[in-house]
C-alpha cells in the first residue's frame, strides 16, 4: 500500500509479485486438483510451492533492477528467461487445480495463439514474434501476469475477502439469516424468502456467488426442504440469490474492483449506477419464490421467529464495521480503506462484544487461514487473466474479434449484445467471475463501445453476464455448490436458479437500451426508467410463475411475458405498448370470473 502510495514502480511490483508467490504457494498446498484426493500435502506439491516462492523471490529481488530496464527493447539474461518461463508455467498449473482444467486449456490455447498465430491465415494472422518477445510482454511489462487484474487483487479484492472471513466466523452470517428469519420467515415460502434476504446480505460483501451459497446455503438449503420445497428447488433459490451478490453494491465482488481499474470510473460511480438494477433483480427473485410458496401452498415457519429487535439487541455491532465500510466506499470513494477501516473495527468490536480475548484471537487466526484460503483462487484467477490480456494486447486478437462482429453484423448492437453475452456465459463455465470479466471485458466490450454504448453500460453489461454464469448449466459452480448441499442434480438446480435469475439475463439489455435506468442524465428521465422497468420486471415474473394475485391461465401468462419483454425497449411506444399490455392483464386476472383448475 505504501509503495502505490508513493509512486515507487518498482516496489509495486515487488509487491505483486510477493503476492503472486503467496497465492501459488498456497494454491498448491491446499488444493491437488485431484477428484479422488482433492485435499493433502505431497512432495509435489511441496515442490511446487518451493518453485513458486523461488521464481518470484527472483523477481522480488530483481525488481529494482528491472525497472530500469526498457521492456521488449533491452535484452533478458538466461536467469531472467528461465524464471519467468518457470513461473508462466506455475500459474498455469496452479490454475488447473484451483479453478479447473477449462480454464488452464483456454489460456494455453491463447498463449499458442501468440506463439503460432502468424501461420493463421487471413485477418486473424498477426506478426512472428520470438519466445522471448512473448516472454518479456508477459512477465516484465504491466500488460501481463503483474497488470491490472493482480493488482486488483493484491491490493483491493483481498482486504475485502478477508472482511467477509472475519464476519463469517465471528457470527455474521448467522446474524444476517436471524435478520432475514425475523423479517421474511413468518411469510408464505418463509424459508426460501430468508435464503433470498440472507443471500443477498452476505453476498454483497463476499462478492463470491460460491461463497455465498456455502455459507448462507448450508443453512437455509436444508430448512427450505425440512419445510416441503424440492431439494433442486431449494438449491435453485440459494444458487439465484447468491448469483445476485455480485452485483449488489456496495462491494459487487472483485469484478466490480477491476471494473474500475479498466474504465478509470470511480468505484463509487459503479456502485450507485448499479444500485437500481441490483434491486431490481432481487425483486424479481423475491416475487417468483413468493409465487410459488402461494401456488404450492407453502408457509412459512411454523414457530414464531425472532424478533427483530431481540436481532439487532445480539448482532447490532456488526452493523459498524458495514456501515463505515460503505461510507468510504461509496460516500468518500476509498474502497481499499473502506475495507481496512472495516477489518479493523470489527476485531476491535469482537473483544468488546464477546468480551473472550483467547476466543477472539482464535476466531480471528482462523478468519486470516480462511481469507487466505479465499483470496488464493482469485488471486491466482486474476494472474492467469493477465496472461491472456497480454496476448491478447501483443497480437491485437481484441481489436480482430471486434473486427470479425462489425463484419457480421455492421452497426448492429443488438447481434452485438447477444454475441457478447453468449461469449461471457461461454468463458465462465467452471470460471470464477473475475478472470470471465477480465477476458470479456477485453473481448467483447470494446465492440459495445465502438458502436456508442457507454463504457459504464457496456462493461458492466459484461458483469452481469459474468456473474450469471456462475448458474448457467452446464458448469455452474455455484449450481454445483448447492448441489451438494441439497443432495440433488446440480444441472437441474443450475436451470431452476436460471429461471429465478431470468431477471438479470434482461437487465442488461435494459441499461444499455435505457442508460437513464443508470441513474445517467436526467432525474425525471431516471425516475421513468426506473418505474418502467419494475412493472416489466414484475410482469415478466409473474408471467414465468404463472401468479399474479391469483393463479394465471396460459394467455395471461403469455400477455405479461409479452408484456415484460416490450419495456424493455427504451422508445416511448414500446412502453405504451407494453403498459397497455400489463393493463389489459391485470384486469383479465381482476375481473375474470370462470374458475382455474389446480
Amino acid at each position: 500500500m505504501l509503495a502505490l502510495a508513493l509512486g515507487w514502480e518498482s516496489d509495486r511490483n515487488a509487491t505483486l509479485f510477493a503476492f503472486l508467490g503467496a497465492v501459488l504457494a498456497l494454491g498448491f498446498l491446499t488444493v491437488t486438483g485431484n477428484g479422488v484426493r482433492q485435499t493433502g500435502r505431497s512432495w509435489f506439491a511441496n515442490t511446487l510451492a518451493a518453485l513458486s516462492i523461488a521464481a518470484c523471490g527472483y523477481f522480488v529481488w530483481m525488481a529494482p533492477v528491472h525497472a530500469l530496464r526498457w521492456p521488449m527493447v533491452s535484452p533478458l539474461s538466461t536467469t531472467d528467461m528461465t524464471a519467468a518461463i518457470l513461473l508462466c508455467l506455475l500459474v498455469l498449473e496452479a490454475t488447473r487445480r484451483t479453478i479447473g482444467l477449462t480454464l488452464c486449456i483456454l489460456v494455453a490455447g491463447f498463449l499458442a495463439y501468440a506463439v503460432w498465430g502468424h501461420h493463421v491465415p487471413g485477418s486473424f494472422s498477426h506478426r512472428p514474434l520470438s519466445i522471448t518477445e512473448i516472454v518479456d510482454h508477459l512477465a516484465f511489462t504491466t500488460n501481463g501476469l503483474i497488470g491490472p487484474a493482480l493488482s486488483v487483487a493484491a491490493f483491493l479484492v483481498f482486504v475485502f475477502v478477508l472482511f467477509g472471513a472475519m464476519l463469517d466466523r465471528l457470527g455474521g452470517g448467522d446474524f444476517f439469516h436471524d435478520l432475514a428469519s425475523a423479517l421474511v420467515g413468518r411469510q408464505a415460502g418463509g424459508p426460501a424468502k430468508v435464503a433470498v434476504v440472507s443471500s443477498a446480505m452476505y453476498g454483497t460483501i463476499s462478492g463470491s456467488p460460491t461463497a455465498d451459497v456455502v455459507t448462507t446455503g448450508s443453512l437455509t438449503i436444508p430448512m427450505m426442504k425440512r419445510l416441503g420445497y424440492s431439494p433442486a428447488y431449494a438449491g435453485g433459490v440459494e444458487a439465484a440469490a447468491s448469483a445476485g451478490g455480485a452485483i449488489l453494491p456496495p462491494v459487487m465482488g472483485s469484478a466490480a474492483f477491476l471494473m474500475s481499474d479498466f474504465t478509470g470510473i470511480p468505484y463509487a460511480d459503479i456502485a450507485l449506477s448499479a444500485i437500481t438494477t441490483a434491486l431490481l433483480y432481487y425483486v424479481a427473485v423475491f416475487y417468483q419464490v413468493h409465487a410459488r410458496a402461494v401456488l404450492d401452498g407453502l408457509g412459512g415457519f411454523a414457530e414464531a421467529g425472532p424478533r427483530i429487535a431481540l436481532v439487532l439487541r445480539r448482532g447490532w455491532w456488526f452493523l459498524i464495521p458495514i456501515g463505515a465500510m460503505v461510507w468510504l466506499v461509496v460516500s468518500a470513494d476509498r474502497p481499499v480503506y473502506g475495507g481496512g477501516i472495516a477489518v479493523v473495527l470489527i476485531a476491535a468490536l469482537a473483544f468488546v462484544m464477546i468480551r473472550e480475548p483467547v476466543r477472539v484471537i482464535g476466531l480471528l487466526l482462523d478468519a486470516a487461514q480462511d481469507g487466505a484460503r479465499r483470496a488464493a483462487p482469485v488471486g491466482i484467477a486474476c494472474g492467469v487473466a493477465g496472461l491472456v490480456v497480454g496476448t491478447l494486447t501483443i497480437t491485437d486478437l481484441s481489436g480482430k474479434f471486434s473486427s470479425l462482429l462489425f463484419g457480421f453484423a455492421p452497426d448492429q448492437l443488438l447481434f452485438v449484445m447477444m454475441i457478447t453475452a453468449g461469449v461471457t456465459l461461454l468463458l465462465g463455465m467452471g470460471m470464477p467471475t473475475p478472470a470471465v470479466y477480465v477476458l470479456a471485458a477485453v473481448l467483447a466490450a470494446p465492440a459495445m463501445i465502438s458502436l456508442g454504448v457507454p463504457v459504464l453500460a457496456a462493461h458492466l453489461f459484461v458483469v452481469y453476464y459474468a456473474s450469471m454464469s456462475a448458474i448457467t448449466p452446464p458448469v455452474a459452480v455455484a449450481a454445483f455448490a448447492a448441489a451438494s448441499i441439497a443432495q440433488a442434480d446440480p444441472i437441474r438446480i443450475g436451470f431452476i436458479a436460471c429461471r429465478l435469475a431470468i431477471v438479470a439475463f434482461v437487465l442488461p439489455f435494459c441499461f444499455v437500451f435505457r442508460p437513464a435506468l443508470l441513474l445517467a442524465g436526467d432525474p425525471l428521465d431516471a425516475i421513468w426508467a426506473v418505474a418502467v422497468t419494475f412493472i416489466g420486471v414484475i410482469a415478466l415474473a409473474a408471467g414465468l410463475e404463472g401468479w399474479l394475485g391469483r393463479r394465471l391461465t396460459a394467455g395471461q401468462r403469455a400477455l405479461l411475458v409479452g408484456a415484460g419483454l416490450t419495456l424493455v425497449a427504451p422508445d416511448w411506444r414500446a412502453d405504451a405498448a407494453g403498459l397497455l399490455l400489463f393493463a389489459l392483464a391485470a384486469a383479465w386476472v381482476r375481473f375474470r370470473r370462470e374458475p382455474v383448475a389446480a
